[in-house]
């Protein structure tokens, strides 16, 4: 198969994206967010940063629960803009 979709574990299998994954590997931060358009290596880079590192991890894909994830954080929102209001 030329192209598989799917997250990729190891560098050698993800083209051209070095420098961000060096990025990503030197942050110290508790969290951090990887924010881009869907399709284009967001959850590959972080896979490959993490195993670089040899760190201990759980990686959950979120993927399937987007639309019952995307509802609660609109009423987590609504909620917290009512508190801020009244």
């Amino acid at each position: 198969m030329l192209f598989d979709p799917s997250p990729k574990d190891n560098r050698k299998d993800f083209f051209d994206r070095e420098n961000e994954i060096e990025k990503l590997k030197e942050l110290r931060a508790p969290i951090t967010l990887v924010l881009g358009l869907r399709r284009t290596g967001k959850s590959s880079l972080i896979k490959i940063g993490i195993n670089e590192l040899n760190l201990p991890y759980i990686y959950l894909d979120l993927r399937k629960f987007e639309e019952k994830i995307t509802f609660l954080i609109r009423i987590c929102f609504l909620n917290f803009k009512r508190r801020l209001t009244d």
